[in-house]
């Protein structure tokens, strides 16, 4: 059995009193939930529920966990199985929420998830968090969000850079996507897909236009960006493996320790059946984090 001083049990004590007062309290067996933290101070209805670790002697770290859905307002919910593989493996998970299309765009989006880590970090000694220890990670929608959030990070807005990121199956360059062959080929209905992407940055489409520029994650990459891992699979007919293949290679080129893996199977939902890519995404933060 793990000794626990009693320094520590008094800040475990006093983290559930506090968190009791500011969400509810819930437990999924050796989790402990902490629900409906309001942390955005524009949009006090975004709300994130905070996956937490067994208690250990040190602050554990944390990933901000987004959750994709075509670009369109998540609660985040149908990402537990992401925050509850997290904190049993020793990390806290922040389920978030945020805005989306057609009521808000993209600008709007990563500002909800960048207060998502702005909130952590306030209250990382409250939870047993280590601020200096957060990553992000989501799919789809979610992991073009993790990598912006990567990406986009600035000396101008410390409180909101992450250490290390994974993305499953993201859009980093919405360009590419629409206008290179081998994209084009094997991604269905991109007519369609076009016309939703542009709820979501806000424009009609054009190569050349500055918002889906900014919207994707390849234009941000600078030498300074933290690492991030890219999981996709070949079989993905929804968003094109090549988009992380193009981003890694962005990465690589700026002099970042970016990493890729790419399944044979697994579809957009980046789950093969020989493989779990939940277990790779932790390997990558145990390392990073």
């Amino acid at each position: 059995m793990r000794y626990t001083p009693p320094s520590r049990l008094l800040l475990i004590l006093f983290a559930t009193l506090v968190g009791g007062s500011l969400g509810h309290l819930a437990a999924a067996e050796d989790v402990r939930i902490v629900q409906r933290l309001s942390f955005s101070k524009a949009v006090p209805a975004l709300t994130l529920d905070l996956y937490l670790p067994k208690p250990t002697t040190d602050p554990a770290p944390c990933v901000i966990t987004i959750q994709g859905g075509g670009f369109r307002p998540q609660d985040g919910q149908r990402f537990k199985p992401f925050a509850e593989h997290l904190a049993r493996n020793g990390f806290a998970a922040a389920l978030i929420s945020y805005r989306g299309s057609p009521g808000h765009r993209h600008r709007d989006t990563l500002a909800d998830v960048k207060a998502s880590v702005r909130y952590i970090r306030s209250v990382a000694d409250r939870y047993a968090i280590d601020a200096d220890r957060i990553g992000a990670t989501g799919r789809s929608a979610g992991g073009t969000l993790a990598a912006l959030l990567a990406v986009t990070g600035t000396s101008d807005d410390p409180e909101s850079q992450i250490k290390a990121a994974v993305c499953f199956a993201g859009v980093f360059d919405f360009v590419g996507r629409f206008t290179r062959q081998e994209q084009l080929e094997i991604q269905p209905n991109s007519q369609t897909k076009i016309r939703t992407n542009g709820e979501w940055i806000g424009t009609a489409f054009s190569p050349q236009d500055p918002e889906w520029l900014a919207a994707s994650a390849i234009t941000h990459v600078d030498p300074g960006d933290p690492p991030i891992l890219f999981l996709h699979s070949r079989n993905d007919s929804t968003v094109p493996w090549f988009q992380s293949r193009d981003m890694h290679r962005a990465m690589t080129a700026a002099g970042i320790d970016a990493e890729i893996i790419v399944y044979e199977t697994g579809g957009h939902g980046v789950s093969p059946k020989d493989r779990n890519s939940l277990d790779d995404m932790v390997a990558f933060f145990r390392q990073r984090l």
